[in-house]
């Protein structure tokens, strides 16, 4: 799934640009996590808060794409970015499921995923021997939408 370490490690993404990531999970992922699993329930079609626990359970039971924001309510491009995904979420529905990961609450986690420059989204495919892909910086809509539709279908 997610990977703290690849073989592009100490590289920066540029913003707007992508780059692969390994779909392995880290030994420590569970460890690092703060609240017992248990699933968020929200109306399909919306974007969804999770912690660490909650992300690995949908990972691991995803029926579809994932979109993962990694954000902090202080970063002004990140409160943009959540305009734009709501608006993904709207555009594509049950086609795709948007989940918000708050990299203040989730520091450890952050840390071993190597989450630096904000905002950052992780697309993870519904096939799980497919790479995920990882984004940096503010991008539009339509711009996250042809990701989906491109990469991840």
């Amino acid at each position: 799934m997610l990977s703290a370490s690849s073989s592009r490690q100490g590289m920066r993404v540029a913003r707007g640009q992508s780059t692969l990531i390994p779909s392995v999970r880290p030994a420590s992922f569970r460890s690092s996590c703060r609240a017992p699993a248990r699933l968020v329930t929200a109306a399909a079609g919306k974007v969804q808060k999770v912690n660490g626990e909650e992300l690995e359970v949908f990972i691991q039971e995803r029926d579809r794409p994932l979109i993962v924001d990694f954000f902090a309510t202080w970063c002004g491009p990140c409160v943009l970015l959540a305009k734009e995904l709501e608006e993904v979420a709207e555009t594509l529905g049950d086609e795709v499921r948007v989940l918000k990961l708050d990299v203040d609450e989730n520091q450890q986690l952050s840390s071993q995923l190597r989450i630096e420059g904000l905002p950052t989204m992780v697309f993870i495919p519904k096939d799980a021997t497919k790479p995920a892909l990882r984004t940096e910086g503010l991008m539009k809509a339509v711009q996250i939408i042809e990701i989906v539709r491109k990469e991840l279908s």
